[in-house]
């Protein structure tokens, strides 16, 4: 039998284990195809040779004569020999990694074709090769079955018995000498034989296939023993190519390596890290730590063809050393982050996956893409270098969660590549601790059995002076920068810690002649790249920036870093500063700018970036709802978490939600998966390349550029077409894969593929689920759809050229005005998020409106063709619905395909036939979309992944089982150290100050010593608790220092879940809640998104949030502090007005147990109620729903029951025990008065002793020793105003006094009484149910000469301060113009951010006697009892007309007034209520004397009193609205007028309710004398659109 040869190929069935088909060439052109076994043996029957690619372990297994004894054939396998003899780029045509090349699936005979092309150029590569490398492969593969027959073929044996010798010989120079090859003969002949056919190629950037690697892991190891492994002797090889010295000068042009006051620590990593060694460097900012990795990177990659893995924290980190080395011509280095746009990620891969990257810089959260790990997987790691180590440590100073996966990815690669040893590791710190770099050498040896070297410099820098300079203040600190850097001349770093400073301060250094340029981390992209160009190339000398500068960029000239705000840790701070003098040769100084303040910001930063326990937990129970019905899931981070209920307000809030997984992670809760993406296709409907690309071509679907793409898509698939099946491996199939390599983005390649499967080139498959709002035999989906229809048009009509002109609270009102209950501003927000992704609107710059991208008709075209869409796919997959009997699921799955809905929307008859022609693949999956987004489908996988889901499995089945404290304990111990950290900075900025000398050696102690021995030596006594805290400890002393012991007791409680607080009158209530608000946020982790505070009146809620600004700054404007009906109208997504707070708490109750609510708004941590005596029943129940939505939630309730004077509107202080009945809560007692002096004090206790079911077990006790003055006069008479007024001639000198009445008519008659008198006087009362602050002229033209103005939500300064200026001018004459002022003066004071929904809300709430000046001494305060509660006055005048029995709502009245007052108290009564027995002690005055009514009676006109009507008329409006507050007004017998120039005109016409009042005084005796405007307000009429200008009088009536 001669060497003939057929041939062969088959199509496996993996499924069956059978043939199925079978093609076979021979003598040229002789052809078999055929499914037949028995064909095919007699097809072969006269070889002595079979060929084929990949048979010997693939097609042979399934042919009967696998073993050969049939026929005596021999196998020739083209697989095994095409790496052997053509290892060289660009390899052989015919190859792509373990495949033939084809453009033809399922065609046996084209592959045999193929094959045979194949192995006859094998035969002539073969016979090309020098005799000495035929021998060695002949040696080493002779009797290996892959290689056998090919020799048999080749006639060719081996006979040099000294393969080690020839081996040596012909590899001199290019391998170890030394290397003790006989092991690797006779264990691995095979990989030794690849690994040397890899080593004659002189090409660096050839690399052993994937296929190979994988199949024959131990060349890699081969690979780095023969040329990697320096020798202890030295010879040829190792000396030069090795050599870190000549290689240092022949890649980066330097001589030697950097020391360290003479230590060669550079070049002792360097060679360890050849040796293959693991090792930690800790080297100083600019201590060449980059070369370090990047020379034994780049060695590795020219002798192993190995691949480097830098892994860094910072994407622009890696961009700079990437750049950096192609600046000096290395282009070996790569990176793949988000920064890159598709065309440089897809090239990236493609260098990786060549062979032309030797680095490949990655950030750790990308080893969880299934791409990257592929990627490694197909190359030789020579080494993975991990920067920035101290993430790993929570003793570090930039601790992150997403290091800990490193060492687990890294072993799971290891043990996919079947490689037992270890690959190396380099860490790399510029500073760390000892207790640092302990804990990344115990992580390495725990994940990965790996010991780390450690090279660590304990030198300082010698060429750096440090100074610190106290400034008191913002503008000491920026005279003394200017003067710096006027005075250096030199190029400067300025750091700060915000990266809006860095514009802000780089803006006013310029305009002061000293240009500067900014850099921060959220900046864009090119704007970063061309700032820090600009430094580097000295056109700007100035960077003012944050710590995300400087890393990387190796600019040696730097002569002076400025700290103008001290960093937040020594580590920071040494390598911040470290970025001057980086030539070494050169002295820098390092300035810090310091203020005690600095660290405040620091510590308030924190607790705003803080990952808390308690934030873990709402992620973990989010992720229990996602998980409910199975134990996997794959979502994206933003919807993990919206399900925990977080806003947009939550900073970083993907990066956070990933932490607190990984969180959950480490503790066993969870295991992360890769990212997974969703894969589209299953199978090709075309046989070759030719056809598919002709269909795409003749294809009405795709644009020209799609048809691109998709050739390219198709092209790449069918190239792939046997992946899965040999190795379940699905790579090119999947979407994110092709879109990395393809350079396309996700949606292009999303889009291609779908349309390919509408032409049916790819199969139509089941690829979706959904889960459908079912209920019984109803379709919920479709009636939330018809509901959202209805809304999506609304908003689609308010939408104009210019956007949308309100907001959405706004829109929202509108909405409803126009009957569309279902309209909230979540369900608003959620169309607009659809409009904005699908490019229908776009925001502005400013982030304020929506514009229109097309026309408006086409867009309700558009809303029209989708709703209709829409109702049908419901239908459709409400039809496929499968439904169990008595099945209690809402959520109903149900399984589909997105071309199917296409072709059954083609296939139903309708009337409209255009519709048919219109509709698109495209258009169903918007509609899909859009049904997800509106929450009438949950959909699963497919397009709707619109970034990468991350594949969580639930490990604790368990719903009860929560996240512990002793889960947090690695996080909080992080968390722990940066807050000493900012304590140890500021300790060192102190002593800088005082001892230069000193300072260094706090620094190296800090380095060096043993922490705990630090802290001992540095912080004694009391100051080792001190450094715990997250504020200074005067900042501490400022908050508690000055509290009560019980005061303190309650502000330090933070473990109690529920606490009530029964709080005595003036016992520091208000006090203790606005400490208690700065502990919460400044000490127990609670960020000011998380907590909600209630109040009763926008006056209680204006100043708690005032003292709360005063005591902790400007954090505490982000505090949600709100009126319970103003917290329900933002839940309602409506402005808060008095008018409709009837039933809005109500209404919000039933929303939220609904879920129709933004959970973000819902979702609190700590809910704080003020008052909370006087909670309603809905005030209640809108507590119990929030605590049911937060089951952590902490509520702390803060009343005292004996001041419930409420009742009338249904307050009752029952709800305020039930938190302690129901609940559990811990009960407070403040008893201590520090506001009255002892006698009013007892008198009050008396007093309170006689109302019944009291809370508080303890009476008050009088703080103060000084007795004050209470007297009581007894009446015989009804009237006491005269004597009342008598009193305070007599007794009033100064201080605040205030007469309390009954009613509100009594209070009028007091005013009345004393303006008599000529005593200056304020009424605190109601001033009618139809009198709104927010009516008055003043206020309404304020608004609207905003508003006239406003483009943008948000007001401007200039408009604010233009409209203030009007209004100043204007009402330049009016009594109500002081009002106005406080009211402005408050609104700035709490709102920086000046938006104008804000002000009208602020301006709706609140009340017209919120705004008197509460410390006004010459003026005599008048209040009903009612309206006093929650002031206070240093004198009080109580005068009660009362009957002889009271009930306890009466006693509680009267004991607010008894307790409003501070100084003295003196009550006029005429009951036996203080009778001299109950109150011996206390000075009682008879008063005999029977007055006489008031001879002057003051009435304040409310809308009742005045004919409505008359201002309708539109010459009266003018004229009544040119009127002032204050203006003199002439009487007349039922009306009011003044008097201009066209005579006598009337401005006011009595109702005839009031003119019979007037006819009554009038036989009274009373005649009216004089009268003012009061007030001009707007006021419209029941049902009507037009607003009226109304005015309101004073009048006053004497006696006659």
């Amino acid at each position: 039998m001669t060497n003939k040869v057929v041939f062969i190929d088959t199509e496996v069935s993996v499924k069956e284990k059978k043939v199925c088909d079978i093609g076979a060439i021979k003598d040229g052109n002789m052809i078999l195809h055929c499914n037949s076994i028995a064909k095919f043996y007699h097809f072969i029957a006269d070889a002595k040779f079979i060929c084929g690619h990949n048979i010997i372990h693939h097609d042979l297994k399934y042919l009967p004569f696998a073993e050969e004894k049939k026929l005596k054939t021999k196998a020739i396998d083209t697989l095994y020999l095409s790496p052997l003899l053509f290892p060289k780029r660009p390899y052989h045509s015919l190859l792509k990694d373990d495949k033939l090349q084809t453009e033809e699936l399922n065609n046996p005979v084209n592959d045999c074709k193929k094959a045979q092309h194949l192995f006859y150029d094998e035969v002539t590569a073969f016979l090309l090769l020098p005799w000495k490398m035929k021998q060695i492969f002949a040696c080493l593969l002779y009797k290996l079955e892959e290689f056998s027959a090919f020799f048999e073929y080749m006639k060719f044996k081996p006979y040099f018995s000294n393969v080690i010798g020839l081996i040596h010989k012909e590899f001199e120079g290019k391998i170890c000498a030394n290397v003790d090859l006989k092991p690797l003969i006779l264990d691995s002949p095979r990989e030794l034989a690849y690994a040397l056919s890899l080593i004659c190629v002189q090409d660096n950037y050839s690399i052993t296939p994937p296929w190979l690697l994988h199949q024959f892991p131990k060349i890699e190891v081969i690979m780095k023993v023969l040329r990697n492994t320096p020798c202890v002797n030295g010879c040829q090889y190792c000396n030069n190519t090795l050599n870190i010295h000549t290689e240092l000068k022949r890649i980066f042009g330097y001589d030697t390596f950097r020391t360290y006051n003479g230590e060669p620590l550079q070049e002792q990593a360097v060679k360890a890290a050849v040796e293959g060694k693991s090792l930690l460097a800790v080297f100083p900012t600019g201590g060449g730590k980059s070369i370090t990795f990047q020379l034994p990177a780049l060695m590795a990659g020219k002798a192993i063809r190995g691949l480097t893995v830098v892994i860094s924290p910072l994407q622009s980190l890696m961009k700079d050393q990437v750049d950096n080395l192609n600046r000096i011509g290395i282009t070996e280095a790569v990176t793949i982050n988000g920064l890159l746009d598709p065309i440089e990620r897809a090239n990236a891969i493609e260098r990786v996956k060549n062979g032309t990257a030797m680095l490949l810089y990655i950030s750790p959260e990308q080893l969880r893409s299934k791409t990257i790990e592929k990627l490694l997987l197909s190359r030789n790691i020579a080494r993975f270098v991990i920067d920035e180590a101290h993430c790993f440590s929570a003793w570090g100073q930039d601790f992150r969660v997403d290091y800990l996966y490193i060492g687990d990815f890294i072993c799971e690669l290891q043990a996919k590549k079947l490689d037992k040893n270890p690959i190396p590791v380099s860490c790399f710190t510029a500073t760390a601790k000892q207790k640092v770099i302990s804990d990344i050498c115990d992580y390495f040896k725990v994940k990965l059995g790996v010991y780390l070297e450690i090279y660590a410099s304990l030198a300082t820098r010698e060429n750096l002076q440090y100074k610190v300079v106290y400034k008191e203040t913002e503008e000491e600190k920026y005279n003394e920068l200017r003067n710096l850097i006027a005075e250096k001349n030199c190029p400067t770093i300025v750091y700060v810690a915000r990266t809006k400073r860095t514009e802000e301060l780089a803006e006013k250094l310029t305009k002061d002649g000293f240009f500067a340029k900014a850099f921060h981390g959220k900046m864009d992209a090119n704007d970063k790249i061309l700032n820090q160009e600009e430094f580097i190339q000295n056109k700007v000398k100035i960077m003012v920036a944050t710590s995300a500068f400087g890393m990387g960029v190796d600019k040696k000239d730097v002569k002076l870093v400025i700290h103008y705000d001290i960093s937040d840790s020594l580590e920071n701070y040494v390598q911040e500063a470290g970025r001057a003098g980086r030539d070494p040769s050169m002295q820098a100084e390092c300035y810090v700018l310091y203020n005690d303040s600095d660290l405040d910001k620091h510590f308030f930063l924190l607790n705003q970036t803080k990952l808390s326990m308690g934030e873990i937990q709402q992620v973990w129970k989010a992720i229990k709802d996602l998980t409910r019905f199975r134990d996997k899931v794959c979502c994206s981070p933003l919807e993990i978490a919206r399900q925990a209920g977080w806003d947009d307000s939550v900073r970083d809030i993907e990066t956070r939600v990933k932490t607190a997984v990984m969180a959950l992670e480490n503790a066993g809760y969870v295991k992360r998966g890769k990212n997974v993406p969703h894969i589209y296709a299953t199978s090709i409907l075309a046989k070759n390349m030719e056809e598919a690309g002709l269909r795409i071509q003749k294809s009405t679907l795709f644009s020209e550029e799609q048809r691109m793409k998709a050739k390219r898509i198709i092209k790449s698939l069918i190239s792939r077409r046997s992946i899965a099946t040999a190795r379940n491996d699905d790579a090119e199939s999947r979407i994110d894969y092709l879109a990395d390599t393809l350079g396309m983005t996700k949606e292009e390649v999303i889009t291609c593929v779908n349309l390919m499967r509408q032409e049916g080139l790819l199969a139509d498959t089941q690829d979706m689920s959904a889960y459908m709002l079912v209920h019984d035999t109803e379709n919920k989906s479709l009636f939330f759809l018809e509901r959202f229809a209805k809304l999506e048009y609304f908003l689609l009509t308010q939408l104009t050229e210019d956007g949308f002109h309100r907001n959405l609270k706004e829109m929202n009102e509108i909405a409803h005005t126009n009957k569309i209950s279902f309209s909230n501003v979540k369900n608003l927000r959620i169309l607009l998020y659809y409009f904005s992704i699908k490019n229908y609107v776009k925001k502005t710059e400013d982030g304020t409106n929506w514009l229109p991208t097309m026309d408006i008709p086409k867009l309700l075209e558009k809303h029209q063709d989708r709703i209709e869409l829409c109702k049908f796919i419901l239908k459709s997959l409400y039809s496929k619905v499968v439904r169990e009997i008595n099945s209690e699921q809402k959520l109903i799955p149900v399984q589909f395909s997105v071309v199917g809905l296409l072709q059954e929307w083609k296939e139903t008859p309708r009337i409209d036939v255009n519709h048919t022609a219109t509709i698109s693949l495209k258009d169903v999956e918007d509609a899909l979309l859009y049904l997800s987004k509106i929450g009438a489908l949950k959909l699963e996988g497919g397009f709707l992944v619109l970034y990468n889901g991350m594949e969580i499995n639930r490990l604790i089945a368990d719903n009860r089982i929560k996240y512990k404290v002793d889960d947090y304990r690695f996080l909080d111990e992080f968390y722990k150290q940066k807050i000493r950290q900012i304590h140890i900075v500021g300790e060192y900025a102190n002593l800088m100050v005082q001892d230069y000398e000193k300072a260094l050696q706090f620094v190296q102690d800090y380095f060096q010593m043993d922490f705990k021995r630090f802290i001992t030596k540095y912080f004694k006594g009391e100051r080792v608790k001190d450094i715990d805290r997250t504020i200074t400890p005067e900042k501490y002393h400022q908050l508690f220092g000055e509290l009560s012991k019980k005061q303190l007791q309650i502000v330090n409680d933070a473990e109690s879940k529920y606490i009530v607080v029964a709080a005595g009158p003036g016992s520091g209530k208000t006090r203790v809640l606005v400490h208690k608000l700065a502990s919460l946020l400044l000490l127990e982790d609670i960020k000011h998104e998380q907590l909600l505070m209630l109040t009763f009146s926008r006056a209680a809620a204006t100043e708690f949030k005032k003292r709360l600004i005063a005591l902790i700054g400007t954090a505490a404007q982000f505090v949600e502090i709100k009126t319970f009906h103003s917290y329900c109208f933002d839940l309602l997504g409506r402005i808060g007005n008095l008018d409709d707070a009837k039933d809005v708490v109500k209404t919000a109750v039933e929303m939220i147990e609904r879920g129709e609510v933004e959970q973000g708004k819902i979702t609190k941590r700590v809910l704080v109620i003020d008052e909370a005596q006087d909670m309603s029943e809905s005030d209640f129940q809108l507590v119990r729903a929030l605590m049911k939505v937060n089951e952590d939630i902490r509520v702390i309730a803060v009343g005292d029951d004996d001041q419930n004077i409420y009742e009338f509107r249904h307050s009752d202080s029952k709800y305020l025990r039930n938190l302690i009945e129901e609940y559990g809560a811990v009960k407070y007692e403040m008893t201590e008065n520090y506001r009255s002096k002892k006698m009013i004090v007892e008198i009050g206790n008396r007093f309170a002793s006689t109302i019944t079911k009291r809370m508080k077990s303890s009476k008050i006790e009088a703080v103060q020793a000084e007795s004050g003055m209470v007297k009581i006069t007894h009446h015989v008479g009804m009237q006491m105003i005269e004597a009342v007024v008598n009193e305070i001639k007599c007794t009033y000198k100064t201080g605040t006094a205030c007469i309390l009445t009954n009613t509100n008519e009594e209070a009028l008659q007091v005013v009345g009484f004393l303006q008599k008198e000529g005593i200056r006087a304020n009424l605190i009362q109601s001033l009618g149910k139809e009198f709104k602050l927010y009516n008055m002229a003043e206020i309404r033209y304020f608004l609207k000469k905003i508003k006239n103005e406003l483009k943008t939500p948000m007001i401007s300064e200039e408009i604010w301060e233009r409209a203030k200026n009007k209004l100043f001018t204007t009402y330049a004459d009016s009594t109500c113009l002081e009002i106005c002022k406080n009211l402005i003066k408050d609104f700035e004071e709490l709102y920086p951010q000046k938006y104008y929904t804000d002000l009208e809300e602020f301006a709706k709430e609140s009340f017209y006697e919120d705004f008197y000046e509460k410390d006004n001494k010459e003026t005599i305060f008048v209040s009903t009892i009612h309206k006093s509660k929650g002031r206070e006055f240093d004198s009080v005048y109580m005068m009660l007309n009362g009957s002889l029995t009271l009930t306890d709502e009466e006693r509680r009245k009267i004991y607010v007034g008894i307790t409003r007052a501070k100084e003295n108290l003196y009550i006029h009564c005429n009951t036996n209520v203080f009778s001299e027995k109950l109150f011996p002690e206390i000075v009682h005055i008879i008063d005999e004397k029977i007055y006489e009514e008031p001879k002057e009676i003051c009435l304040q006109l409310t809308l009742k009193d005045v004919f409505l009507d008359f201002f309708k008329e539109k010459e009266k409006e003018r004229l009544v609205s040119i009127l002032h507050s204050g203006t003199p007004l002439l009487i007349s017998s039922n009306s009011l007028y003044v008097r201009t120039r066209e005579g006598e005109k009337t401005v006011v016409v009595f109702s005839k309710a009031f003119y019979d009042r007037v006819i009554q005084l009038r036989r009274k005796g009373y005649e009216p004398y004089s009268a003012i405007v009061r007030f001009v307000v707007g006021w419209k009429g029941k049902g009507e659109e037009r607003e009226t200008a109304v005015l309101l009088p004073d009048m006053w009536f004497r006696k006659i």
